[in-house]
């Protein structure tokens, strides 16, 4: 018995949905018939791939998780061989599945879904925003194509492509006595309050910063939201070390915060387009990565700073 397209189909819209019910619906088909299909993968295959149960409806056994992650692949080999032979010269179609880190979207995504809807309107991009260990974990489940993290936060098994330079800056209340400076160091900031984003490894990479420079590093506050760290920090409750930097200073409540450059030495870090290193690169992806380069080229990338 040979494992059939349809199969394929409907087993991974079973992963993905969670019940055969909901498979079976979106691939408006009965539940027997996916049922049917199931079964008779689980046969070919030699193992069993779901469990099934009226309390916790359909769940993937540890085979039927990587049976999913390979099936996903094959499922967009075909759709990547259709969309190369049915498009015209120069025009792109089909569904990227991009994914984005939540502090990095605000200055990405605008450019990049402008660019895909002006000059490849066949392409539809769906965007899943989220920290980096999820995204890839996400492109190892077969959920995305790529994904756009930093680098610092890339993990084994992943390939990186850099798109965009980055800078960690001191952030401040205009009217604190440090503004006044160009560059700021790390002993600047001892007795100094900070209110630091909420992820890893940003936190332990400012923690090894302060000791590798015998400063203490005081936390007063930690927020997953870069808008509230720049608010908070706008009312004197305290310093940030922030990457991202807007075009404008200003807070959503109207309040300005100062960006200084840190003058001691941090981690390289840089933007880059990630993807898992065992599988083949679509089109759309290498389209994506022409895009940003181009878009975020070194003078263009507002978290570069002056």
């Amino acid at each position: 018995m040979e494992v059939s397209l349809r199969q394929l189909q409907y087993f991974v819209a079973v992963a993905d949905l969670g019940s055969v019910k909901a498979a079976a619906e979106a691939c408006h088909v009965s539940a027997s018939g996916v049922s049917l299909a199931l079964s008779q993968l689980e046969a070919t295959l030699g193992t069993q791939l779901t469990r099934r149960s009226k309390r916790h409806g359909t769940t993937l056994t540890p085979a039927g998780r990587a049976a999913a992650v390979q099936a996903r692949r094959v499922l967009d080999d075909i759709d990547e061989l259709v969309r190369s032979h049915g498009r015209q010269e120069g025009e792109l179609v089909g569904k990227l599945q991009l994914g984005c880190s939540a502090s990095l979207s605000p200055w990405l995504l605008p450019g990049i879904l402008s660019y895909f809807a002006t000059e490849h309107p066949g392409v539809t991009v769906t965007v899943s925003e989220s920290d980096a260990r999820e995204l890839q974990q996400l492109l190892r489940d077969g959920l995305l194509d790529c994904c756009l993290i930093h680098k610092v936060h890339s993990e084994p098994g992943m390939d990186i492509v850099p798109i965009a330079p980055l800078r960690l800056h001191v952030v401040l209340p205009t009217d604190h006595p440090l503004a006044e400076r160009d560059e700021i160091e790390i002993a600047d900031l001892e007795n100094e309050h900070a209110i630091l984003l909420d992820h890893q490894p940003a936190l332990s990479i400012a923690y090894s910063m302060f000791r590798s420079n015998n400063v203490e590093l005081q936390i007063r506050w930690t927020s997953k939201n870069v808008e509230t760290i720049r608010s908070l920090v706008a009312r004197g409750l305290g310093f940030s070390l922030l990457i991202g930097r807007p075009s404008g200073d200003k807070t959503y409540e109207g309040l300005d915060v100062a960006y200084r450059k840190l003058k001691t030495a941090a981690p390289e870090n840089a933007v880059v387009v990630c993807t898992p290193r065992d599988v083949r690169s679509t089109q759309l992806t290498r389209a994506l990565i022409e895009a940003c380069q181009s878009e975020f080229a070194r003078d263009q990338f507002p978290t570069e700073g002056p």
